[in-house]
């Protein structure tokens, strides 16, 4: 990886300033402007170095003939806060709502894979503060334990409520934002899993979680997914993180 000289993130801050309508490619959420045939940036105050790194770390660990996650090549800030990230640019096509059977079945296989690779305790990719839903934004959660991350779960629950236990749970790579908007079709057949902001090492519940708190958001998606993941992982690999 190589990063961007200065003159060439002075050229990505200008290009994001005042992009042409047809270089404008994200209709979701944050800003992302396509630079050129190769590259878009990913711009905005809340894009932040972290997930930066998260994405880097998932390019390295995901098997690209199961998943492609897109490349990233440089994050830097400007005066006035805004973050940019330029990825590579993925060519292809969200389909969303997405309902088809045999497609949301090879969303399932990506899901069996990113099983397989795990971590000893958890955390983020990169490895710090947990982001998500499932975590506040106004808190910089980082934990050394997942007895720790169970005492902070349980610690937020009503007094009625059943605690939660998640003793014996293997921490394996979840994305925790599967959806069809971050998903791209690619022409040759391949499958694109974009926006690993919030992804991580946590027990395999959290990312069926995300699905059933979603259920009905994304059409049938939510729910068909469910249906065709198996919920009890593989017995996954270790793997190194530096």
């Amino acid at each position: 990886m190589s990063l961007l000289e200065d003159s060439q993130r002075a050229s990505v801050i200008a290009s994001c300033a005042n992009p042409l309508p047809s270089n404008v490619v994200s209709q979701y959420g944050k800003r992302i402007i396509r630079i050129s045939d190769h590259q878009v940036v990913k711009c905005g105050l809340d894009v932040i170095r972290e997930e930066f790194e998260n994405q880097r770390i998932a390019y390295e660990l995901v098997d690209s003939r199961i998943a492609r996650i897109p490349r990233v090549y440089d994050f830097f800030s400007d005066e006035q806060g805004y973050g940019y990230i330029v990825i590579e640019f993925m060519k292809g096509k969200v389909i969303d709502p997405l309902d088809d059977a045999s497609a949301i079945q090879r969303v399932a296989n990506v899901l069996s894979h990113l099983v397989t690779l795990r971590y000893h305790i958890p955390r983020s990719l990169y490895g710090g503060a947990c982001r998500g839903i499932l975590f506040p934004e106004t808190e910089d959660l980082v934990f050394d334990s997942l007895g720790r991350m169970e005492e902070w779960f349980n610690s937020r629950l009503f007094a009625h409520n059943p605690r939660l236990d998640l003793q014996g749970c293997d921490l394996v790579l979840c994305h925790l934002d599967i959806a069809p908007r971050n998903i791209i079709w690619q022409e040759d057949g391949s499958l694109c899993l974009i926006d690993s902001a919030s992804a991580g090492f946590y027990p395999r519940l959290f990312e069926l979680c995300m699905q059933w708190i979603f259920d009905g958001k994304n059409g049938t998606f939510n729910s068909l997914l469910l249906e065709s993941v198996d919920p009890f992982p593989p017995f996954p690999s270790i793997i190194s993180l530096h």
